[in-house]
């Protein structure tokens, strides 16, 4: 059989709404084309194994990017994978979407090649690699593929099925660059046609120029905020070829319409794994509610891939996914897992202004100053209310054979604080035991350069949590998300943070070092050592500091120890050492 389209993905193949390669597949099966998937090829055999598409290879690296997946933010090789058989490590090589590529053109000369998935969305732009330390070409240029189909792209990779479908004869198979598809980049050497485009420093200026790096950052952060954003372009000129440039071309995204969304989860997956991949458990009895998130925190890239304003389902699709596909599964046991998307507690919360804006977050003022006393506003052009979502929780809870419906995938608390009735039935009906939510700090300074509400807005979260879960007469526990070593936490903010945890009592389970990633803003100040919406320089950890910072936050532990004390001496507070590693039964 000659398939219409190939997918090759960096993950084991789950036929489920929640996987990439599973979701493209339905969504052109949907459509018409036939589509045949290899997962995690590791030679080029492999890569043959289904011959050559009648149309184009799609490629991507999986729900991660790869280096992210196979490397630790200390950059040591992860020892597992959930997006793997068995969890295990290495079954995905290092900057997949590139590899994956090379491998194509080695088996099938001249087959078109179209990247989606994170990987090549994330790093559609000049982009700085941590991994590499250094500012990396678009990975449309270094992966020489035909097109990238970026964000949550399932119009995009139709439309460029449906073109190529009209344009295949048995003397020209395949597709070249389209122009004008949303949510897709493409190179070209002629821009005359985008006479309105926002055009951002080129990929020679961004890599030996941080101040420039840190304005085309801010360009196309702004611009993608907005309801209806500008084509982008960003020029890369070949060394020595002056001239003769050519140009990477960013189209505008264009979300689904509602309908369409809703009309994914009725698409015929199995949704089962015949791989035993850990990242199916997870989602297994759980469903999407929504996609996208205004939350603009600085070190999340979400809002670059599925967009700031929210796109949700309708209460009747999500009802009827719920009873008509997970409760007939035959493993169900009345459990609804997760009821979510990036935040929770965004269901339905819509912009109200007709154009938008370009403002990062829609509940947080970015231009905040330490020492001020008011606290974040929610934008008066924002729906926030939670009426909707609690609805829709109301009418979950009252199905037949449904036990419980607990949100798992975390909420942002201080959005939920706004609202006392849904504060209160969270905390009596939707927890599982434990709910995930993330302060990320408590120092002000750094806090401001995250994006994130201040530390006092997260106690105010906590003391009503302990209020109310004490008087629906359970036991319950937030789990607390912390960031070390974050642009602008100096070695002192971590010791203010390690400090406040040993008084308070509070030993964290959930610290991660930062690791820079492409497209966040905590990323350009990683790189740049600047903030790109003030231009005021920002103190970056590097090196032995994030090792010292990211310590001080678990002094308890004895692989700690060592490092903590260097810490503190570097700190003139040797004096310390004793109280911040003793390890007393909390």
């Amino acid at each position: 059989m000659t398939y219409d389209i190939i997918i090759i993905s960096g993950d084991a193949y789950v036929d489920h709404p929640s996987f990439g390669a599973a979701l493209i597949r339905r969504y052109l099966e949907k459509h018409g084309f036939s589509v045949g998937v290899i997962d995690q090829p590791r030679h080029v055999a492999a890569i043959q194994t289904l011959g050559k598409p009648r149309l184009f290879f799609a490629v991507t690296a999986g729900n991660l990017d790869s280096m992210v997946a196979n490397y630790t933010a200390d950059k040591k090789v992860r020892r597992n994978d959930m997006y793997s058989p068995n969890n295990e490590a290495g079954h995905r090589p290092d900057r997949a979407c590139i590899v994956y590529t090379n491998k194509l053109k080695q088996a099938f000369p001249g087959a078109p090649i179209i990247l989606g998935g994170v990987e090549a969305s994330l790093r559609r732009f000049a982009h700085y690699d941590f991994w590499d330390d250094k500012v990396r070409r678009s990975i449309l240029f270094d992966s020489k593929a035909d097109m990238i189909a970026y964000g949550m792209s399932e119009n995009a990779i139709v439309e460029i099925a449906q073109r190529a479908q009209d344009t295949c004869t048995e003397q020209s198979r395949g597709v070249a660059p389209q122009h004008g598809i949303p949510n897709t980049c493409i190179i070209t050497r002629d821009v005359s046609p985008y006479a309105t485009a926002l055009r951002i420093p080129s990929y020679e200026e961004v890599s030996t120029d941080k101040n420039k790096f840190a304005e085309a950052h801010r360009l196309y952060t702004t611009e993608l905020c907005k309801k209806h954003p500008r084509t982008i372009i960003q020029p890369c000129l070949p060394a020595g070829k002056a001239g003769q440039g050519r140009y990477l071309v960013v189209f505008p995204p264009k979300p689904l319409l509602q309908k369409d969304f809703e009309s994914i989860f009725k698409l015929p997956f199995t949704r089962k794994s015949e791989k035993n991949v850990p990242a199916y458990d997870f989602v297994k009895f759980s469903t999407i509610s929504h996609r996208g998130c205004f939350g603009g925190c600085s070190f999340c890239a979400i809002n670059q891939h599925q967009g700031k304003y929210i796109l949700s389902r309708g209460i009747e699709s999500i009802k009827e996914e719920v009873q008509d596909i997970i409760m007939k599964q035959p493993d169900f046991k009345g459990q609804i897992l997760d009821i979510g998307g990036p935040s929770a507690n965004m269901y339905q919360m819509t912009c109200t202004k007709k154009d938008g804006c370009s403002r990062r977050s829609c509940i947080y003022l970015p231009d905040r100053r330490p020492g001020d006393v008011t606290q974040p506003s929610i934008c008066k052009h924002l729906n926030s209310s939670h009426k909707p979502l609690l609805q829709l929780l109301r009418e979950l809870r009252g199905i037949p054979g449904i036990k419980n419906v607990y949100i798992n995938s975390g909420i942002r608390y201080d959005l939920a604080m706004t609202d006392p009735e849904y504060m209160e039935e969270i905390i009596k009906y939707h927890i599982s035991g434990q709910l995930s939510v993330a302060p990320e700090h408590i120092c002000e300074e750094v806090l401001l350069l995250m994006g994130k509400p201040k530390y006092s807005v997260y106690e105010k979260f906590q003391k009503e949590f302990n209020r109310l879960t004490k008087k629906a007469g359970k036991k319950q526990y937030l789990i607390p998300y912390l960031i070390a070593s974050h642009p602008g936490s100096t070695l002192e903010h971590a010791l203010e943070m390690a400090l406040f945890l040993k008084k308070n009592h509070i030993r964290v389970q959930q610290v991660q070092n930062f690791t820079p990633t492409p497209m966040t803003t905590s990323t350009c100040m990683y790189y740049t050592g600047i903030d790109p919406f003030t231009g005021k320089n920002v103190h970056v950890p590097k090196s032995e500091e994030r090792s010292m910072q990211r310590a001080l936050l678990q002094p308890h532990t004895a692989k700690n120890y060592r490092i903590v004390a260097k810490a503190l001496i570097k700190l003139q507070k040797q004096d310390l050492v004793k109280f911040l590693t003793s390890n007393p039964d909390i």
